[in-house]
């Protein structure tokens, strides 16, 4: 019987992303229910049972015709034809049909294994064939019973009725079937397509959280290293002629690497199960801005740290977001504007946080003010604050970069 050929399949896709017991539990019903074995057996036992049938049933009644060789071959062709069920319900039914209605037109008296291989193969096709095959089945079947009760002779209202009656019985009972299959099938495509709307949502948060990891790594131990290379630097020039500001370089670094290092082991804490998340340090904020120009003035570039209108509290997203801002500007300042000044102000404005970072140096290369990947971490941070971000060379020399960030309103 061709169970893969029935109601409403699911994709190969869905199916494959069904979960892992459904799978199981259809592959033991795929054994048990086989086409193949269980229409070859279907086969063999009605053949058996029509044998039978023939050699234990009593005298031809009145009008029929004797039993013999042909009625022998057409019962067995009937019996046989179950087996075309794994290849094609529909094809097994029409060959059950014509070799009843041979039986009847030939003047025997049917034999009950003939009909009730007409029966099975009705069932199957109604079952498990495809929809349009089941509707044609319903036509096959009765244009037969049409010419059985045609070619029958003394056909009394009682038979008709009950052979009515019992094909009834058996079509809802595979209409019942039918409509158990589809409503498992859709609830598989439906498990399926939440399986697979789960699994892109999982795979959208790790992309979403890489690459807040990856910014969080550039913005701040990328700001650590930087002072590091630069006070390492100084530190080898000065070593021999002036040790003290050499010592003092070298303080500097080990403050620097501490910072990084502290951060390093809270973005590792956001890895660790939540329970064991507990005592990590938390994350920097403007409060902590007057300590970053420190480190930046200690690496060489002095900085004016202004602010204008009422400071407020900030949520901790929207705190650390305006920080690392003014970490990666102060950053590529120091990497990439040589003998500066830089300037950081922070303007409180109605509904909306003003950054502005400064510098008159020599600005960056053409190709590093749309590509760096810190800038790029700036751009991100401000668009999911729904804020704007604008880095650039001053028409009066060096660099600024401006981002405005609305702020939430007072009391949420």
């Amino acid at each position: 019987m061709h169970y893969t050929a029935g109601v409403d399949q699911p994709a190969d896709i869905l199916s494959a992303a069904a979960p892992a017991a459904s799978a199981a539990a259809a592959s033991r019903w795929q054994r048990v229910l086989d086409p193949l074995p269980a229409s070859i057996a279907l086969a063999l036992v009605f053949t058996a049972a029509g044998l039978v049938e023939l050699l234990t049933r009593g005298p031809v009644a009145a009008g029929y015709r004797d039993d013999g060789p042909l009625l022998i071959t057409l019962t067995v062709a009937s019996a046989l034809s179950l087996a075309l069920l794994w290849w094609s319900p529909l094809a097994g039914l029409c060959a059950a049909v014509l070799l009843l209605c041979a039986q009847s037109v030939a003047g025997f008296e049917l034999t009950l294994a003939a009909v009730l291989a007409v029966v099975i193969a009705s069932f199957a096709t109604v079952a498990f064939d495809t929809r349009n095959r089941a509707l044609a089945a319903g036509f096959v079947v009765a244009a037969g019973m049409v010419v059985v009760l045609v070619t029958i002779e003394r056909v009394t209202w009682q038979v008709i009725a009950a052979a009515w009656v019992f094909l009834s019985v058996v079509w809802v009972l595979a209409v019942i079937i039918r409509m158990y299959r589809g409503s498992v099938e859709r609830a598989e495509r439906r498990a399926a397509l939440f399986v697979a709307d789960r699994e892109a949502r999982a795979r959208e948060a790790v992309t979403e959280e890489r690459s807040r990891l990856a910014r969080e790594l550039h913005d701040s131990v990328g700001h650590a290293l930087n002072v590091v290379v630069l006070h390492a630097g100084a530190a080898q020039r000065v070593i021999e002629t002036k040790p003290a500001l050499a010592r003092e370089a070298l303080g500097s670094i080990e403050t620097a690497a501490r910072q990084a290092l502290a951060d390093i082991e809270r973005m590792l804490g956001i890895l660790r199960p939540p329970d064991d998340a507990a005592g990590l340090d938390a994350a920097p904020g403007l409060g902590q801005l007057e300590r970053l120009c420190e480190q930046v003035r200690a690496a060489g570039l002095p900085v004016d740290l202004s602010l204008e209108g009422e400071a407020r509290g900030l949520p901790a997203s929207l705190d650390l977001t305006a920080y690392r801002i003014v970490q990666e500007a102060l950053t590529n300042t120091l990497k990439h504007a040589g003998k500066t000044h830089a300037r950081v102000t922070l303007r409180y404005a109605a509904g909306e946080l003003d950054i502005d970072v400064l510098d008159d140096g020599r600005g960056v290369a053409p190709g590093v003010t749309g590509g760096s990947r810190g800038l790029l971490g700036m751009r991100e941070r401000v668009v999911a604050f729904r804020g704007e971000l604008t880095a650039g060379p001053r028409a009066e020399g060096g660099f600024a970069v401006r981002a405005r960030l609305p702020l939430p309103k007072e009391g949420t």
